[in-house]
């Protein structure tokens, strides 16, 4: 294992390196963990730091405490992925929130399509009526947190794919309370980019589809730098 480094928090380096050694070994459900002693032999750290990176896999749900076998594997869930996305995103790094908006970028552009074709006719009116409801929401209060959550998943949550929305869900929990001063007065814009993802929708027209996603993703938190304007 990779001897430790920088200035991060131990606990933080010694989660990774416990979790690569899970992938490494190829332990599945039920397997069984070395030892705290064998574990802070192996990484050269003390029992105080191992605990709390245990402690923090346990609450993630990938490692288990069990009376008299000590720590095993415990079965992948799609629940905890977004556990996850937030407890590396706790430094409040702006890179690394930077980096979570880019990553939903892409993933929405990357099945776009895929959920386009999804979308049944009550699907539709639902995001439609999102759309409407961030309008009011912009208007009433100039926030729209959840209605811009909800018009997004909206999109993809017919496609069935559970992973996917888990991701997205997390990266929204990171983005609600993320620079909303340098967001706000670009946010009449962002309005009405929702508004022309719902017209093609209603339409059918995925034409108009992808090019107002693409329109929707290329200005605001999702460019690199300080600014938040769209255009």
């Amino acid at each position: 294992m990779k001897e430790m480094q920088g200035d991060e928090k131990r606990y933080l380096r010694v989660f990774r390196q416990i979790r690569s050694y899970i992938i490494d070994k190829n332990l599945e459900p039920g397997d069984q963990l070395p030892t705290e002693a064998e574990l802070c032999e192996m990484l050269k750290v003390s029992r105080n730091v191992v605990r709390e990176a245990i402690k923090s896999m346990e609450l993630m749900g990938m490692v288990e405490a069990r009376p008299g076998r000590g720590t095993v594997v415990r079965p992948f869930s799609v629940d905890y992925i977004a556990q996850n996305v937030l407890f590396f995103s706790m430094s409040g790094q702006e890179k690394h929130i930077r980096e979570m908006f880019d990553i939903r970028r892409n993933l929405e552009m990357a099945y776009m399509r895929e959920a386009f074709h999804a979308l049944r006719r009550e699907d539709i009116a639902h995001i439609s009526e999102c759309a409407r409801k961030i309008r009011d929401a912009y208007e009433k209060n100039g926030m729209f947190n959840e209605e811009d959550r909800e018009f997004h998943m909206s999109i993809f949550r017919p496609m069935g794919n559970e992973v996917l929305l888990s991701m997205m869900d997390a990266i929204w929990a990171v983005d609600v309370g993320f620079e909303l001063e340098k967001k706000h007065p670009h946010l009449s814009e962002s309005v009405e980019k929702h508004e022309a993802i719902a017209w093609a929708l209603e339409n059918l027209d995925y034409r108009a589809f992808a090019r107002a996603m693409e329109r929707h993703f290329s200005s605001g938190k999702y460019l690199p730098g300080d600014s938040y304007e769209e255009f």
